[in-house]
């Protein structure tokens, strides 16, 4: 039996962070990423589609979505099952709860009571739970197994193995591995790799299939899984259109614009990004007090990049003891703000910081742009 789990899509994404414009073409290849899953799915002819909570961003969703959602399933000869997550709860007026919304070939899981749809001709039982709301705070698998173990058994969940204590549906070992299903198809975390090598069950998460801020840096996509009684294969497919990146650069004794902007292409070069990503670059270091970088202009020197963020986290070169023996106003506001300097907080560095330059700066008659 061929399986293709997938979850945390989070259609209707407002991409926060990006322009209005990016933001906006950034949700409409959410919507095509997810129209590639459906696609995969048709050609590759796979016997299930499990999508574990979080299709949508928030419990509003647009037509638009709807309209996608009934072409794209009404398009699979295949059951579509879904269990809702955080995100998207199964609450009095979710979509979730209204009629003749979704064809007949999709299963949703409306409570949080445990329950199961059995598909006859797979001799396959597909376990799962909805939340009802955005938190859950106990473990619907908690003194439940498999009714019949013979059977294919498969739970499709939105839940946390991480924590016991999690208001996400905690789904702690020892409760999963007394259940007795065959394969664990969970979503909730979108960085999937260390969660699915820590479960102590079959299963894993599938992740989002595309990153939708720099928290989720890498190739996204969801998993295929073949299945029998005695076999598991799991395999990783790409679907993300785009990829977030995030990248530092040591800035060290940089002195002028050039030499930074000339860096950042180096790096873009040499990781061989092109317009498939969004990257985000942190400048590290010491610089001459005297230079302020302009990181608006560095982004938009984006080399084929579809975005690119530059951060600056350097640091003034000062000479800390001429400006300690310094009793006039240069070394009171050093020492005003040598704690800051000083703190081990790397934000409140980096204000202290800001703050010395701009200072030095406006005692100099100099006038510095804002970063």
């Amino acid at each position: 039996m061929k399986i293709l789990h997938t979850g945390d899509i989070h259609l209707d994404s407002p991409f926060a962070g990006l322009s209005p414009e990016t933001a906006k073409k950034r949700r409409t290849e959410l919507r095509a990423t997810f129209s590639d899953i459906i696609t995969y799915a048709r050609t590759e002819s796979v016997d299930l589609l499990l999508i574990a909570g979080d299709l949508f961003d928030k419990n509003y969703v647009t037509r638009d979505t709807v309209a996608l959602l009934r072409k794209e399933f009404s398009s699979l000869n295949c059951p579509v099952v879904i269990a809702p997550g955080n995100h998207d709860p199964a609450d009095e007026k979710s979509i979730w709860m209204k009629k003749d919304i979704f064809p007949e070939n999709v299963f949703i899981f409306r409570s949080t009571n445990l329950s199961s749809f059995f598909f006859e001709k797979l001799n396959c039982r597909i376990y799962g739970y909805a939340f009802e709301e955005s938190s859950l705070r106990t473990c619907p698998l908690e003194g439940k197994a498999v009714e019949n173990p013979a059977e294919i058994n498969i739970l499709c969940a939105h839940g946390d193995t991480a924590s016991p204590i999690s208001t996400y549906g905690p789904l702690p070992a020892g409760i999963l591995e007394n259940f007795g299903a065959d394969y664990y198809a969970l979503a909730h975390i979108h960085n999937p790799d260390n969660a699915t090598a820590a479960l102590t069950v079959p299963g894993a998460y599938c992740g989002c299939p595309e990153g939708r801020d720099f928290g989720e840096t890498g190739v996204k996509g969801a998993v295929l899984v073949t299945l029998d009684k005695e076999h598991l294969e799991l395999e990783r497919i790409r679907f993300c259109r785009r990829i977030y990146e995030e990248r530092t650069l040591n800035a060290d004794g940089a002195a002028e614009q050039g030499e930074i902007l000339s860096a950042v292409r180096a790096l873009i070069q040499n990781e061989k990004f092109g317009d498939d990503v969004l990257l985000r670059i942190t400048l590290q270091g010491s610089i001459a007090p005297e230079f302020s970088i302009d990181t608006s202009a560095l982004t938009e020197a984006r080399e084929g990049l579809f975005h690119l963020e530059v951060r600056n986290a350097t640091t003034p070169t000062w000479n800390a003891d001429v400006l300690k023996q310094d009793y006039g106003m240069r070394g009171e506001l050093y020492r005003v703000l040598l704690p800051k300097l000083e703190s081990a907080d790397s934000m409140e560095r980096e204000t202290g910081s800001r703050a010395l330059r701009y200072a030095m700066a406006a005692l100099a008659g100099e006038s510095l742009p804002l970063e």
